[in-house]
């Protein structure tokens, strides 16, 4: 707690220097503005081939980019010279000790001159200042140290790590889903997923198939329903399939697959064919385009195509499928 505490204080200083407007600041070799809140550590100054560990806010103007308080730290190997004045805080390291904080401004226009961008990504403008405020923790004057204190930081930020990436692809999939969704609502509203229904439907007829339809079109015929575990939402399942073109019934791929019904990726027809079928069931499903690749071009190189896909049901499962 008192190291937590130490860590806020820190930040409210860097903070307070950075709005001063009677702040002097130096500039490093490359032009790279910086200062310097020096601790009462007596340890000595970092050298070359050390590492340095330290917790860093990067901020665009106002706007926080990144910020690793709390998370996995920085490791930065001190260079000689600041590593040839590459205009970035790796410049004034070795003018750092342990616990001193410090905050560098990288101008935009700078960056953009001396080539370390092509173009401007779509957050930044021309006048923007890239600041990064951060504190040294820790100095490492052997690998060896070095090696043993990011084995100890990777194994206590896991936890976390892997909460913060569960919480990233939830919302990645929701974002997916509500696109999905609309795309689909304007096919239904337009005409175009009857049209696309029709194709498969027409097929079906043309090959005296008795498949059911199931969901918004996708249509199954069952082989073998299966004896095993019922496929339904939330379940994870391994399907063994062999997929086909419906207007030329060519096999453009062959594989076993692994997701979650419902929230895994998987095109739409195969969200909702599976659902009929049992952990061993044998079947094919009939997927009109719109609830296949869509508009992106599918494994014929054009949008909507219709596919065929023989399936079997190798495992239904309430956690994820190792291999």
């Amino acid at each position: 707690m008192k190291q937590f505490f130490y860590s806020l204080l820190t930040i409210s200083v860097v903070a307070f220097a950075t709005s001063c407007n009677n702040i002097s600041y130096e500039r490093t070799k490359s032009g790279m503005l910086y200062k310097i809140i020096p601790s009462n550590s007596k340890d000595s100054i970092a050298k070359p081939g050390n590492w340095a560990k330290l917790y860093y806010i990067q901020k665009l103007n106002d706007s926080v980019l990144q910020n690793s308080y709390g998370k996995m730290p920085a490791y930065v190997n001190v260079a000689v010279d600041g590593g040839n004045n590459q205009y970035n805080p790796t410049e004034i390291f070795s003018l750092l000790k342990k616990g001193d904080s410090a905050v560098t401004i990288m101008l935009v226009d700078s960056m953009l001159r001396k080539g370390m961008m092509q173009e401007l990504p779509p957050f930044m403008k021309k006048g923007d200042r890239m600041i990064t405020s951060f504190k040294i923790v820790e100095v490492f004057r052997t690998d060896s140290a070095y090696q043993a204190d990011v084995a100890m930081e990777t194994e206590r930020d896991a936890p976390r790590a892997k909460k913060e990436q569960e919480e990233q692809a939830a919302k990645m999939e929701k974002q997916m889903k509500e696109e999905r969704a609309k795309v689909l609502a304007e096919d239904e509203k337009s005409g175009e997923a009857e049209k696309q229904r029709k194709v498969v439907m027409d097929y079906l007829a043309a090959k005296k198939i008795n498949a059911q339809k199931t969901g918004s079109g996708t249509y199954v015929l069952i082989n073998q329903q299966g004896s095993g575990q019922q496929v339904t939402t939330g379940k994870y399942v391994e399907v063994k399939y062999s997929g086909r073109l419906l207007a030329t019934d060519s096999v453009f791929q062959a594989n076993v697959y692994s997701f979650q019904i419902d929230l895994g990726s998987a095109i739409d027809g195969w969200h909702e064919g599976l659902k009929l079928f049992k952990e061993g069931g044998k079947g094919t499903l009939f997927i009109p385009g719109f609830l296949a690749y869509g508009r992106s071009p599918g494994p014929g190189n054009t949008p909507n195509e219709a596919l065929i896909f023989d399936i079997e049901v190798l495992k239904v499962s309430d956690t994820p499928i190792e291999h």
